[in-house]
């Protein structure tokens, strides 16, 4: 029987297409990997919301969307009142479980559109989007009592001072949207404590739209 080569076209076929399935197979495997990455930047290992790093980005893009269509949006701060007491008196394992309740508390009122963080230690920022002080004011009237019965419930003596802010004007940045909530939060925490503030923001370099 005569001695026939291979049909080396048919060779060189088949080794691009598996190198080329091996190539897809790497790349999905690296965006897989990448998008997990940057999950994993923006969270908060504790509470599983996002940090402060994700907000921002967050907050960066709706300020983005709110100038371009001109569109109202609300910022909400939260501080939790005597949190230390309960890290001092119980351990900061049961100040940890405390957090992730408000973290669930917050995620559980909200919207899906809309986006929880913790920005750091005991305290919390929300965006809501396309959001009207009367929308902002029966959001975190439901928020509020959902976290007091949460910790009532659980025997934590704590309360919480919150400032929410409606921008019907888009701040320059969002170092001034956060000034402008953090300070609200602030003037209630310094006051008396266990209440929400309301504000109304318009940036006077801006015309109405």
């Amino acid at each position: 029987m005569k001695y026939r080569p291979p049909d080396t076209s048919l060779v060189n076929e088949t080794l691009s297409a598996l190198c080329l399935i091996l190539l897809a197979m790497l790349i999905t495997n690296f965006r897989n990997l990448h998008r997990i990455e940057c999950i994993a930047a923006d969270t908060d290992e504790l509470t599983k919301i996002n940090n402060s790093r994700g907000f921002y980005i967050e907050l960066a893009n709706e300020l983005v969307r709110s100038s371009r269509y001109h569109h109202t949006f609300s910022l909400a701060f939260l501080d939790i009142d005597d949190f230390k007491k309960i890290n001092d008196s119980h351990g900061h394992i049961e100040g940890d479980r405390l957090l992730i309740e408000v973290a669930k508390c917050l995620k559980g009122a909200l919207r899906k559109t809309d986006t929880v963080a913790r920005i750091g230690g005991d305290e919390f920022a929300c965006l809501l989007p396309e959001t009207s002080q009367t929308s902002a004011k029966s959001a975190f009237s439901n928020a509020n009592l959902q976290l007091k019965n949460s910790m009532l419930k659980a025997n934590w003596p704590v309360t919480f001072s919150v400032g929410v802010v409606t921008f019907e004007s888009t701040p320059d940045d969002i170092k001034e949207a956060m000034k402008v909530a953090d300070k609200l939060m602030y003037s209630v925490k310094n006051y008396k404590k266990n209440n929400i503030s309301y504000q109304i923001w318009r940036n006077n370099n801006q015309p109405p739209p």
